[in-house]
């Protein structure tokens, strides 16, 4: 197999275990945090409430980052383990947590505003494909510094953010094909939005983590190639 597919499939892997991982294990263990809190609503949560189950949620990202950052550090053969870990965290922890808290307020807003011009599955759509490339472009662009290469970080944040927001694309019209649409009759019952929202998160970690994998594999043959004699 080509160096690169192979760099690309652990990039692939190890953006879907750390990124998404992290993100899965943060969320599960804040939901595990707000049912053990005594007077928990769904419905009217209190501030403190919230406040502490993102607690458990900021914990995955810095986790999840800090994991993505070494590992990624490791697959381009650099040995600087700590400033890569700095990186990742940086680059995936502050943007994730912003378009998420984000959303949130956008949300009832844009339903109240665009909803009724436009069905909640287009919204939807609207809204979490931009995320996505935000999210994987400057992540995948603070690996670029953290690897002291602007040129690298500029390029990782367009191709990176590209390829996940496309793969969410898919991954949403093909459930949407499959029955799974956002704001559809009974679609609370089934999850439908937190099912379709996981599988692109999962589709967008796998891409832009491939073609990351696969653009660092190139940069490192570049830098590895012998410098050619300069002729007196």
């Amino acid at each position: 197999m080509d160096g690169r597919y192979h760099t690309a499939l652990k990039g692939a892997l190890i953006t879907v275990l750390t990124l998404f991982g992290g993100i899965l294990v943060g969320v599960a263990l804040g939901n595990l945090v707000f049912r053990s809190l005594p007077g928990h609503s769904v419905t009217n949560p209190e501030p403190a409430h919230v406040i502490v189950t993102t607690i458990p949620l900021l914990i995955g990202l810095l986790a999840g980052g800090a994991g993505w950052g070494l590992l990624i550090g490791r697959l381009s053969h650099r040995n600087d383990g700590r400033r890569m870990a700095l990186a990742g965290i940086l680059g995936f922890a502050p943007v994730t947590l912003l378009m998420t808290f984000g959303l949130l307020w956008l949300e009832p807003i844009a339903i109240e505003r665009i909803g009724s011009q436009f069905p909640i599955n287009r919204v939807f759509t609207f809204f979490f494909v931009p995320t996505a490339f935000l999210i994987a472009g400057i992540s995948a662009s603070a690996l670029g510094i953290g690897l002291k290469d602007k040129k690298l970080a500029r390029s990782l944040f367009w191709r990176v953010g590209v390829a996940a927001a496309f793969s969410f694309l898919v991954v949403n019209l093909a459930m949407e094909a499959a029955g799974w649409v956002v704001g559809a009759p009974r679609a609370a019952e089934r999850l439908t939005m937190l099912v379709v929202m996981s599988l692109g998160n999962v589709g967008a970690a796998l891409a832009g983590g491939g073609l990351l994998g696969w653009t660092l594999a190139t940069w490192n043959s570049r830098l590895s190639r012998p410098s050619l004699p300069v002729k007196t």
